[in-house]
């Protein structure tokens, strides 16, 4: 209509301008935040992911959120993020229960790592004592232990493969135990071929491996990040 006033009331004008601004500022804050609170995860490419909770199976390193894994040797780092009291709790009692099955997969290794260690030390002794090697008779009875712990060791290194790590820090300890484990089957395998061959090169072997998983040991203690 001519003549009517359509200029917006200041009062309402300084609401709007008010809005619009809060607006702006809330939008730059959602944009400028990680999207997920809790760890950044640093990739070789130079890219931060922000995520609230991830871990670690066999290679790869998984998010909590609807995203690829990736392999986790190519991470640079893992750091934690404004961590809520909530996020903590959830962190130390994954950790205590992946120390709980930890602990049952020591006593299992414990068991096979004692087992080949008493059955070589008892073939030095018999071989000491007689100055020749078992004969085919006392070698053919040292097969069952022997495979029955080969299918033992085989086991452990699957469970430590399959493993759920909750933390980083547990990538090391469990790449050390990865590689004991793979010492100590080579020390079976070599004594299977000794006990089926006699061949007295396949026995050091055996003993050359199985010192090698015992060194292992301590360097898997050091590691731990609860120790």
């Amino acid at each position: 209509m001519a003549g009517q006033d359509h200029t917006i009331p200041w009062h309402g004008a300084r609401h709007t301008i008010a809005a619009v601004a809060f607006g702006c500022l809330i939008l730059n804050i959602l944009s400028a935040a990680p999207a997920w609170a809790g760890y950044l995860v640093d990739l070789p490419d130079g890219q931060t992911v922000s995520t609230s909770g991830y871990w670690i199976q066999g290679d790869m390193l998984y998010f909590a959120e609807d995203r690829d894994p990736v392999n986790v040797y190519e991470v640079q780092s893992v750091r934690q993020d404004a961590l809520t009291e909530a996020d903590m709790r959830d962190r130390e009692e994954a950790m205590e229960e992946v120390r709980s099955l930890v602990a049952g997969l020591l006593g299992r290794e414990e068991a096979a790592l004692k087992g080949q260690e008493d059955m070589m030390a008892g073939i030095t002794e018999r071989e000491t004592t007689t100055g020749t090697v078992l004969d085919p008779k006392e070698r053919k009875s040292l097969l069952p232990g022997l495979m029955s712990r080969a299918r033992a060791v085989e086991d452990l290194r699957a469970a430590w493969s399959g493993l759920r790590l909750p933390d980083y820090s547990l990538l090391f300890a469990r790449d050390i135990k990865m590689l004991q484990l793979m010492s100590l089957d080579a020390s079976v395998e070599q004594a299977l071929a000794y006990a089926e061959s006699g061949d007295p090169t396949n026995r050091e072997y055996a003993w050359e491996h199985l010192r090698q998983a015992v060194a292992f040991q301590e360097s898997f203690r050091e590691a731990l990040p609860w120790e």
